[in-house]
């Protein structure tokens, strides 16, 4: 039993070092394969030049093997012609001076390179003028062309029997052969040549746009790739790298503005915070009237800054797609009652109006398009003088929820209104400072809405009032 385990456990040992060095072999090979690919990794140049010889290689090729077949068979077809011609002349001689055909057929045969024999009926050989043992040749032809007639003279049968090897014409194809490689070799050495030097022409702007990304950094994003006079597909590529370079640089100054805004909005109350805090250190202590002043200030900053940086985030994984939607069904109407009802107890300055045609149940974030909803309607609030009318509505058109609110305040100017949307933009800077907008809830009313796969409007007449039209898509009607 001991023994049994020794010799068991010797086999396991051995058959784990032969895996181990099967592994090792797999690896090495691997990595020789990669080398052998990284050292063979070919420009694209040589690629098409390449391409362009085998293609032209194989031209040529077709075309000579076509020269070289019609000429070998035209070749046989005369040399087997004259055969035959030889063999009838031969033939007459033979019937009309049978006595000295011999003399005469070796002149024939010296004369026209032929071996001619002549036999009985009995197939024994009577004359030969060569060697009749029928030889392979090595070239083109390998096989003599051989022709039989039967002739009878003095009512005696006899053979004729005439042999050709295609010497001449076998000389010719080997002549014509070499002539035809050697200009087939220059014809491709040729192609190769030029063709490189096309290949590397065409290629070249590719060439000058590498070089040109390679010097384009974060610091240089206003290099572009020269497009030049060309109406190629080169053209096309360098038009689109352009046009993404220009959305880079877009998104990248939009970024770096973002940032600046940010810190521009969140130092104004920590200023603000830093003030009334060393206000309060020098006479707050002792100064009711300034330490109520100091706490009042700080908690109204302090709701501010936590509305800006709320905002911010929000944006922020907007921009990254992770600000996610719960999407449910829900009433609009209600929706819309239920906001115009807190609006109301919350303002009591302004007039509030809400119309809803028809109640329709809306599948979205009901979370999201209440905060829609409350940003418009703050911003109405800001910019509308008190007693002025601020009114929602709801109608349906093509499948869609249209929803307006409506107000009848400052207005927006003609030339601001392309830019409402855009964040920290605030058409009247002196009257948002005052009201505390920070200029990001119009964003993300935007976001909120095209998430939903609706679009958001707004007309406006200063000093008429301003209209924000949402249209979302229906999914069905209550009942």
């Amino acid at each position: 039993m001991n023994k049994f385990q020794v010799v068991s456990t010797t086999i396991k040992r051995l058959f784990s070092l032969l895996l181990q060095l099967i592994k090792l072999l797999f690896k090495g090979a691997g990595y020789i394969i990669k080398r052998i690919k990284k050292l063979f990794r070919f420009s694209i140049t040589f690629k098409i030049t390449v391409v362009y010889a085998f293609i032209f290689s194989l031209l040529l090729f077709i075309i000579s093997a076509s020269v070289l077949g019609v000429s070998g068979y035209f070749l046989k077809q005369q040399a087997e012609r004259n055969l035959k011609r030889n063999l009838i002349q031969t033939t007459e001689m033979m019937t009309e001076e049978f006595q000295s055909y011999e003399n005469y057929l070796k002149e024939i045969a010296e004369k026209e390179d032929v071996i001619f024999a002549v036999s009985d009926n009995r197939r024994r050989l009577l004359f030969s003028t060569g060697d009749n043992t029928i030889t392979e040749t090595i070239g083109f032809f390998h096989q003599p062309i051989i022709i039989q007639e039967t002739i009878t003279i003095e009512e005696q049968q006899y053979i004729l029997q005439a042999t050709k090897y295609l010497r001449t014409e076998d000389t010719y194809m080997t002549v014509l052969f070499i002539t035809l490689l050697i200009l087939n070799s220059i014809a491709i050495l040729i192609t190769l040549i030029f063709g490189s030097k096309t290949s590397r022409k065409m290629l070249r702007p590719i060439e000058k746009m590498t070089k040109t990304v390679k010097h384009i950094s974060i610091h240089q994003l206003n290099t572009r790739l020269d497009v030049g006079s060309s109406q190629d597909e080169l053209k096309d590529l360098a038009e689109t790298f352009n046009a993404m370079l220009d959305r880079i640089e877009a998104s990248y100054q939009q970024q770096n503005q973002f940032v600046s805004d940010a810190s521009h909005e969140l130092r104004t109350p920590i200023s603000v915070l830093q003030g009334y805090a060393n206000l309060l250190d020098r006479w707050g202590k002792e100064d009711k009237e300034v330490l109520e002043e100091s706490i009042e200030a700080i908690k109204s900053e302090s709701e501010n800054m936590k509305d800006l940086i709320e905002k911010l985030l929000f944006l922020a994984r907007a921009d990254k797609n992770l600000q996610k939607l719960e999407l449910t069904e829900f009433s609009m109407g209600e929706l819309m009652n239920e906001l115009v009802k807190e609006a109301k107890l919350i303002d009591k300055t302004h007039e509030f109006g809400c119309d809803v045609k028809e109640d329709y149940i809306f599948y979205g974030d009901r979370k999201s398009i209440k905060q829609l909803l409350r940003i418009l309607l703050d911003n109405s609030v800001k910019f509308t003088p008190e007693s002025g009318k601020i009114s929602i509505h709801q109608r349906v058109w093509k499948n869609h929820i249209v929803i307006e609110v409506e107000d009848t305040g400052i207005g927006i100017a003609k030339e601001e209104l392309p830019h409402i949307f855009e964040r920290f933009y605030c058409a009247d800077k002196s009257r948002t400072k005052s009201q505390g907008g920070q200029g990001l809830g119009l964003s993300i009313a935007k976001w909120i809405v095209e998430s939903h796969h609706g679009k958001i409007e707004v007309r406006s007449t200063l000093r008429v009032g301003t209209k924000f039209v949402i249209m979302l898509p229906v999914k069905k009607v209550n009942n």
